[in-house]
């Protein structure tokens, strides 16, 4: 009997699909524009083209579409008629169409003609018509919003205006002067068909769909009057601004208190504004960055939308009593708001509320309630989706998406009311959701919260039927016992179900069911990298985002997991008890970590002694701001048996240890150390060698904190690119805090790891610096020949060869100079770098002996040549000519007035020494008339006082004279920094 129930049922579900499928058509009027819904039960592949009043829409089973739901068409669509291949619609002239996919369903857009479009006038319009008179208006009359001429009178009454008198005959309005009018207008007024008044507003000619009848005889007219020309508000213009570094920026004059919005739909940007003022943008219309943009009144406000480029970002913000828009790239900022749950109700807190403004949301035409704010920045930063409504994301304000009928948004002084009339909102932090909340969330697979005993009983009776069943008929039937068994809670044994269902049809494979089950069973096995089945294909559910929460959290992805678990907690806590005891401890934990402790803690209302969740209340406590505490439970957690709680417990109590002053970062690296024990293997270990490693460098430890990285890398070769960057900065590290010898060793031994870049020259020049400070001249620049020799040609190849070139002039090797610079030449290097490279090529061959060519090559490097060029003219005891080029030196990089930089100070005491050497006395006495009172520093200031000073002419000066003796005693130390000064400069 079972089998023959088993064959009835698979023969009605391979049924047709045709058979069973239609197509229903939905259609709408709206503020605006009319809308079309084509309900498909599966994303179709369709084009949408319009040409002039024609609108063709194909479909790849065009057929399928039920056009009974038609049968009411919108105001802009005058016929809908069947095509080949699809449909064809035919518009009202000036409706312009626009089309879009929610989920399956496909809507198509009709917009009204924009106003002051062309509509065909009639060939000869009659030349009167008939109008009904309503009451008499009160007075004063609102502004219209165009030019109009409005005819009243009691009922039954007619009034005839003839078409070339220039005056409008207005009856039965008392208390109105007459006055001209402004064009002669023909009306006609027929009897009124029944007792309500009513009026029509004329703006200009208008077609007629019939001639006028004849009138009676016209009542006669108390006057001819005229209404007095309405005042209504000014139109609100926006304003287009540039400012350096934001690009263009839209400018709203609002008055002090309107409250803005401002959030993204789709491919559309969505501004609200609180203004009963029309919007009229004029140009910006055409401007780049705003084609498109419209604006429609509703109540109280105006909504503004216009397309917005993908990875485009809006910032608002007020400024001297406007409003400033700009379009930018996204990035972080703004004021989140804060969402809490009170008794019946939901609290969006934030500052400066506003008002509520109520339309239908774009993408999915559910009723989209948006709260303005009259100042700040305020904005929800992410979207979060809940059982009855969804938070979306916002620029600035607050938007709320109503999923229920009887959902509602308030404002008050410092948040937003989320309410229901009669009821509760449906939030995470129930113990259970009612059963209507719950029999909303979608599911994609049966775990039935049945009793253990039950669910047994079930597993049994599919394991009969997997027996009875053919080999090839059997998946279904262990599809179904996977289920049940995860609904037990045995993920291994749901695996090897749908591995046996693999083997014994191929074709299963094909099932996305499968993959996405088995992705679930990895994932409560502890095997995350499973998990990617979840994304086998399957259409999206409350079901699958909840499982894709789970994931996300036993990845270590707590941020991305918290609002995928508040939505659908209430079905998470329906499953049955196996499987909801599994998957409960991570939720709590991920909410924790995620930033909702407050729903956390009441998950875990009445499971304080259940090991389960000891991780959890020790990440809640910190999440509180309770660091004794937490550490107190992270250390109970330690003690447990699940050996990944106890490495993650003992790592958290570490970092809040290191985090509240209790250790340093070498004692946090020593008990880090001792987790790697606890847990081994995956990313929890990797991310724990890597901590370690920070912390050692942190605690000048880099040599160690480099084996250990290397270990790392030798144990996990698949993570070694992701390695290779804190490999490298350990190995700089290394090299910067050992002795010389050892970074030298320790090069040698791992050339390799020296990252290209300015960062691994200055480390080897720093390790040659050193050698050469022990006198191990040759030590070094045998290191930097290496280095140069395994670096491509380049910027670092050339500094190296710089530094070894300097070496070997300083052991008056001039010939391995220049070599050393032969060997690191490259194009294209910075200036500095070439200058530098110039001073020393031009001093080697200066020791060469070929000083004609040094000095012609410092001359034509201008400036950049001067010290070096007088070094080498003194060096030739050309005192003059060395006085003249560091006096144009001098002359050229000193300011005329303030202060000295000491290298300035030192330049001008050598300039002195060597026009007292010149004998220049007219020259030196210049010199310090412009910089002896510029010279601050003690020695430098009584040398250069000693250099040029008058010369000794009587008795009187023997003081003097014995200072200076005195002082040119110390002249070896005193003048110690200016005898290498031009080559320290270089």
């Amino acid at each position: 009997m079972r089998r023959a129930g088993w064959v009835i049922a698979s023969w009605l579900l391979a049924a047709p699909v045709s058979a069973q499928e239609r197509v229903g058509v939905r259609t709408g009027d709206h503020p605006g524009f009319g809308r079309i819904v084509f309900d498909w039960t599966a994303p179709p592949r369709y084009e949408a083209q319009q040409q002039g009043e024609r609108v063709l829409l194909r479909f790849p089973r065009a057929e399928a579409v039920d056009l009974a739901g038609a049968r009411r068409l919108p105001r802009n669509v005058i016929a809908v008629n069947r095509a080949e291949g699809g449909l064809e619609l035919v518009l009202r002239p000036g409706t312009r169409m626009r089309h879009f996919r929610n989920g399956p369903k496909v809507a198509l857009d009709l917009m009204d003609p924009a106003e002051g479009s062309a509509v065909p006038a009639p060939a000869a319009p009659p030349p009167q018509r008939q109008v009904q008179r309503p009451e008499p208006l009160p007075l004063p009359l609102p502004a219209p919003p165009s030019p109009e001429i409005i005819v009243a009178a009691p009922p039954q009454a007619l009034v005839t205006v003839p078409a070339e008198p220039p005056r409008v005959i207005v009856a039965d309005l008392p208390r109105l002067q007459p006055v001209a009018a402004p064009q002669p207008v023909a009306a006609e007024v027929p009897p009124a068909t029944s007792a309500a008044p009513v009026a029509e507003r004329v703006s200009g000619p208008r077609p007629l769909l019939a001639p006028a009848p004849a009138a009676p005889p016209p009542v006669p007219v108390a006057a001819s009057l005229a209404l007095p020309e309405p005042v209504g508000p000014l139109p609100l213009r926006p304003r287009i601004t540039e400012l350096p570094g934001q690009g263009p920026v839209l400018r709203f004059a609002l008055p002090i208190g309107a409250g803005v919005a401002v959030l993204r739909r789709g491919d559309l940007a969505l501004l609200v504004i609180e203004t009963d003022r029309r919007i009229e943008f004029g140009p910006i219309a055409r401007h780049p960055d705003f084609v498109g943009i419209e604006a429609r009144s509703v109540p109280s406000a105006a909504i503004i939308t216009w397309p917005l480029r993908e990875g485009r970002a809006l910032s608002l913000r007020r400024d001297d009593g406007e409003w400033l828009l700009t379009a930018e790239a996204p990035r972080g900022g703004g004021t989140p708001v804060r969402l809490e749950f009170e008794a019946e109700r939901a609290a969006l807190l934030l500052a400066r509320p506003s008002r509520v403004v109520t339309l239908e949301d774009p993408l999915s035409g559910l009723p989209l309630m948006v709260g303005t704010v009259s100042g700040g920045d305020a904005r929800q930063a992410v979207s979060r989706g809940l059982a009855e409504f969804d938070l979306l994301e916002t620029f600035l304000g607050v938007a709320v998406l109503a999923r229920a009928d009887h959902l509602g948004l308030r404002s008050a002084p410092d948040r937003f009311w989320v309410g229901i009339e009669g009821g509760t909102v449906a939030v995470a932090d129930a113990a259970l959701a009612t059963a209507p909340i719950l029999s909303s969330m979608s599911r994609s697979f049966d775990f039935p919260s049945l009793p253990v005993a039950a669910l047994l009983e079930r597993l049994r009776a599919q394991q009969a039927e997997i027996a009875a069943a053919a080999p090839q008929l059997r998946s279904g039937a262990r599809l179904a016992a996977a289920q049940s068994l995860l609904a037990l809670g045995l993920p291994q044994e749901a695996q090897a179900m749908l591995r046996l269902a693999l083997q014994e049809n191929p074709r299963a494979a094909r099932d996305p069911r499968l993959d996405v089950l088995n992705g679930m069973a990895g994932l409560l096995a502890g095997r995350t990298v499973e998990g990617r089945g979840l994304d086998a294909g399957l259409p999206a559910s409350d079901e699958l985002r909840l499982w894709h929460a789970a994931r996300a959290a036993m990845r270590g992805e707590p941020a991305v997991a918290a609002p995928g678990f508040i939505a659908t907690l209430p079905l998470l806590l329906a499953y049955p008890e196996g499987l909801r005891r599994r998957l409960l401890p991570a939720a709590a934990e991920a909410l924790a970590e995620g930033g909702e402790a407050a729903a956390a803690r009441r998950l875990m209302d009445g499971t304080r002694d259940d090991p389960a969740f000891a991780l959890a209340q020790a990440l809640v406590a910190e999440a509180e701001g309770n660091p004794a505490r937490a550490i107190e439970l992270y250390e109970a957690a330690a003690s447990g048996r699940d050996r990944l709680m106890r490495a993650r417990a003992l790592r958290r109590a570490t970092e809040l240890k290191l985090a509240s002053g209790r250790l340093d970062a070498s004692g946090a690296a020593r008990e880090l150390e001792q987790t790697l024990f606890a847990w081994r293997g995956g990313a929890p270990e990797i991310d724990a060698r890597e901590r370690i490693a920070a912390l050692r460098r942190e605690a000048g430890e880099a040599r160690s904190a480099l084996a250990l990285l290397r270990e790392t890398e030798a144990l996990f070769p698949e993570r070694a690119p992701a390695l290779r960057g804190p490999i490298q900065d350990a190995f700089l590290a290394s090299l910067r805090s050992e002795p010389p010898l050892g970074a030298a060793a320790l090069y040698d031994a791992h050339p390799d790891l020296l990252p290209e870049g300015r960062a691994g020259e200055e480390a080897l020049i720093v390790v040659s610096e050193g050698l050469a400070g022990l006198d191990l001249v040759d030590r070094a620049s045998a290191l930097l020949g290496r280095a140069m020799e395994r670096l491509a040609p380049g910027a670092m190849r050339a500094g190296l060869g710089a530094r070894l070139a300097e070496l070997r002039l300083g052991e008056r090797d001039a010939e391995g100079a220049l070599s050393a610079l032969a060997a690191s030449s490259a194009p294209r290097l910075p200036l500095p770098l070439v200058e530098r490279r110039s001073l020393l090529a031009a001093r080697a061959e200066a020791r060469r002996g070929h000083r004609e060519l040094a000095a012609e090559a410092l001359r034509a490097m201008g400036p950049a040549g001067d010290q070096a060029l007088a070094e080498l003219l003194l060096e030739e005891r050309n005192y003059a000519g060395a006085a003249s080029v560091l006096a144009r030196h001098l002359a050229a990089s000193v300011p005329a007035e303030g202060e000295l930089a000491d290298a300035q100070q030192r330049s001008a005491v050598s300039l002195a020494a060597i026009l007292a050497m010149a004998g220049d006395e007219a020259g030196l006495a210049a010199h310090r008339a412009r910089y002896g009172s510029r010279i601050t520093v003690p020695a430098l200031a009584r040398g250069f006082d000693a250099l040029s000073a008058d010369p000794v002419r009587g008795l009187a000066d023997l003081p003097r004279l014995a200072r200076e003796l005195e002082l040119f005693r110390a002249a070896p130390q005193v003048l110690e920094p200016l005898r290498t000064v031009s080559r320290g400069a270089g």
